[in-house]
């Protein structure tokens, strides 16, 4: 089994105990479609990894926040988000630039193919996304101070968001968790959610790259509105009445092609 259907299974698993606060292990196979010993792995990786606590057969959420960490993200949708970095890369002139990068999984495709240039500044909170941009030792990188956000590697507080207020960006390219015409952008974290507007607020173009699973999707801390970004990069798989609602309100949505994959369905929760 891959890495991506793995986390896809760990993601219904989650959205499972959101729902219902505890499941029963012995349930999962069919509610997945998969063997057991399938999902006694699954359930090794969350465990491991803090999602749940196990006990008598049984698992409950180990923490409240729905959201997964940056190393079960990074392979998912992983084409969709390669197409959607390559795109974001291509709005940035070739000319000296000093540009804000959010973590992300998103963003990191976007750090990857910035880390030939060598006409650019980065300031950045994500500390995988500094790996990646350092990498060739070609773009000039500055990671901001803060404190450390395990679930996505990258830096928080205070001190990051004054750091940030001291730059005046060409581009921010920032990643989001979701998006609505009517609740404008938002992210599961509050502190995370601080960062992404101090970058947006401080570039002249702002640039938001999400892939079609964050679009009509609403959590619970507001970044900013819809007006205080330029363009949205998404994939083709996002809802055509989502890309046009969004459009009519003004905003610049690019889609990139991404071809169609069957994918196994889940068995729905009974």
């Amino acid at each position: 089994m891959s890495e991506a259907a793995r986390d896809a299974r760990i993601s219904v698993i989650l959205a499972l105990l959101a729902q219902r606060g505890e499941l029963q292990v012995r349930y999962l196979p069919g509610l997945l479609g998969v063997s057991g010993p399938t999902v006694r792995r699954d359930l090794a990786v969350m465990e491991e990894t803090g999602l749940i606590r196990r006990s008598y057969g049984r698992i409950a959420a180990a923490r409240r926040s729905p959201e997964l960490p940056v190393s079960l993200r990074r392979s998912q949708n992983t084409e969709a988000k390669r197409r959607i970095g390559g795109l974001a890369c291509s709005l940035m002139p070739a000319r000296p630039l000093t540009v804000a990068l959010s973590g992300g999984s998103t963003v990191g495709f976007v750090a990857g193919l910035l880390a030939g240039r060598a006409d650019l500044a980065v300031v950045t909170n994500g500390l995988d996304t500094a790996t990646t941009l350092a990498s060739r030792q070609l773009v000039e990188v500055v990671v901001t101070g803060g404190t450390a956000r395990a679930l996505s590697n990258d830096l928080v507080g205070k001190s990051a968001e004054r750091m940030l207020r001291t730059y005046q960006f060409d581009f921010a390219v920032v990643g989001t968790d979701g998006i609505s015409p009517v609740a404008g952008f938002t992210q599961h974290s509050s502190s995370g959610a601080r960062i992404t507007r101090t970058m947006l607020e401080q570039a002249k173009q702002r640039i938001v790259v999400a892939d079609s699973s964050k679009l009509g999707r609403v959590h619970s801390v507001k970044v900013t509105d819809p007006h205080a970004v330029d363009t949205v990069v998404t994939d083709s798989h996002a809802p055509t009445e989502m890309v046009a609602a969004l459009r009519r309100i003004g905003l610049n949505v690019i889609v990139v092609a991404i071809p169609s994959v069957a994918r196994p369905a889940m068995r729905p929760a009974v």
